[in-house]
C-alpha cells in the first residue's frame, strides 16, 4: 500500500508529571523525516489482521466530533486534541498509568480520507549526553524517558477511520480501572463495538476445534491436519477472500455430526463470524507445516497432507502404549 500523508500532530500524555503537553500546530508532513517515521509506521499496521473490525455506537462522543471535523466545522488540531484529552483521562485512571505520545493524522488510501490514532507508549532508552563546564567537555551516558518506537515496531494501539463511510478498524490493549478490565480504545475513546480480528478468529478456530476433538477423544493432530488441507486447498482452487466456518466444521469434523455441531456452536459463542476475512496472516498460519515435538525432545515438521498418509507418515502405536513415528520414501536427508 502507498500513503499519502496529508497530516499530522503529536501530543505528549506524561502520566508521571502530570503535565500534559497537548500541540497548537501540526508536524511538517513535508519533512522527509517524519514523513517516513509516521508513513512507515501506518503502513506496518494498517493492513495487519490484528484490527478489528468496529462499528461506532449512535451516542460516540468521537464520532460526532469526526463528523464535525469532514463538514469543515472543527479543525484537524482540536480533532487531534479531544483524542488526546478522552486518551489521558483514560490512561490516567488506570491502575498502572503510563506515559504516551499520540499521533493523529490524515492520510489517503485508494482515494479515501482516513484518520489515524496511534498511541506509543513512551520507551526507556539510553543516550549521550554533552556537559560543559569550565571550558572541558565531559560526554555522559543518560537515560531517555520518552523513546518513541522505532519503525521496526508495531504500534500496539492504534484506530483507523474512514471519514467518508465511518469504516472503522482498531487494535487495543486492556487496562484496569477500579478493579475493571477495559480496552481504553473501544470503550473510552472511540466508543465503538468491535467483531474480533482475523487473527483472533485463525486462532479461535483452530483452538475450538481442537478442544472439541480432544473432550471427544478423536485424534486433535488430525484434526488441525484437516484445517489446515482445507484452507490450502480452497485457497490454491477458489482463491477466495473468506474462510467459510461452517465449511471447516464439514470437513474437520466429516461423519460426526454432533462433534460439528458443537465446534459450530461454541465458534458462535465465542464471537467467530460465519465468514472470516483471509489475510496474509490467516493464510501463513492456517496453512503452515504440522508441527510435533516429542517428550523425547525429537522436533518433527511435515506438510499437512502427509499425516496419516502412510506414503510419508506413519504414527504406531506399540504393545506397551508407547508411539512410533515412521516416515517413508526418503531418497535424501539435509542436515541443516
Amino acid at each position: 500500500m502507498i500513503v499519502g500523508l496529508k497530516k499530522a500532530i503529536l501530543h505528549i500524555l506524561d502520566t508521571n508529571s502530570g503535565i500534559n503537553v497537548f500541540s497548537d500546530e501540526p508536524l511538517d508532513v513535508e519533512n522527509a523525516e517524519i514523513n517516513t517515521f509516521i508513513t512507515k509506521h501506518i503502513e506496518k499496521i494498517y493492513d495487519s489482521s490484528s484490527l478489528r473490525p468496529a462499528q461506532f455506537k449512535e451516542t460516540s462522543g468521537f464520532r460526532a466530533k469526526l463528523h464535525q471535523y469532514a463538514a469543515g466545522e472543527t479543525t484537524f488540531v482540536e480533532l487531534s486534541q479531544t483524542a488526546a484529552e478522552r486518551l489521558y483521562e483514560a490512561i490516567s485512571a488506570s491502575e498502572e498509568p503510563k506515559s504516551a505520545d499520540l499521533i493523529v493524522v490524515e492520510f489517503v488510501v485508494n482515494e479515501e480520507n482516513i484518520i489515524g490514532i496511534l498511541k506509543c507508549d513512551n520507551k526507556i532508552g539510553v543516550t549521550h549526553s554533552v556537559i560543559q563546564e569550565e571550558g572541558k567537555i565531559f560526554n555522559n551516558i543518560i537515560n531517555h524517558y520518552a523513546i518513541l518506537p522505532p519503525v521496526s515496531q508495531k504500534i500496539a494501539d492504534s484506530a483507523f477511520i474512514n471519514l467518508k463511510t465511518d469504516e472503522l478498524r482498531y487494535a487495543g490493549r486492556n487496562v484496569k480501572i477500579d478493579g475493571d478490565t477495559v480496552d481504553i480504545m473501544s470503550e473510552l475513546l472511540l466508543e465503538c463495538e468491535f467483531e474480533i480480528s482475523p487473527r483472533e478468529s485463525a486462532n479461535t478456530v483452530k483452538r475450538i476445534a481442537k478442544k472439541v476433538a480432544l473432550e471427544n477423544g478423536a485424534d486433535t493432530i488430525e484434526t488441525q491436519a484437516r484445517i489446515k488441507e482445507y484452507v490450502t486447498e480452497s485457497i490454491e482452487e477458489n482463491e477466495f477472500s473468506y474462510v467459510d466456518t461452517e465449511k471447516v466444521a464439514e470437513k474437520v469434523f466429516e461423519g460426526l455430526p454432533a462433534m460439528r455441531d458443537e465446534f459450530s456452536e461454541k465458534l458462535e459463542r465465542a464471537g467467530v463470524p460465519k465468514m472470516v476475512e483471509v489475510s496474509k496472516y490467516l493464510t501463513k498460519k492456517m496453512t503452515s507445516d504440522i508441527k510435533l515435538v516429542t517428550d523425547t525432545g525429537v522436533n518433527l515438521s511435515f506438510p499437512p497432507e502427509y499425516y496419516k498418509n502412510p506414503d510419508y507418515i506413519e504414527i504406531i502405536t506399540n504393545e506397551d502404549g508407547t508411539l512410533s513415528i515412521k516416515i517413508n520414501n526418503i531418497t535424501e536427508i539435509i542436515n541443516r
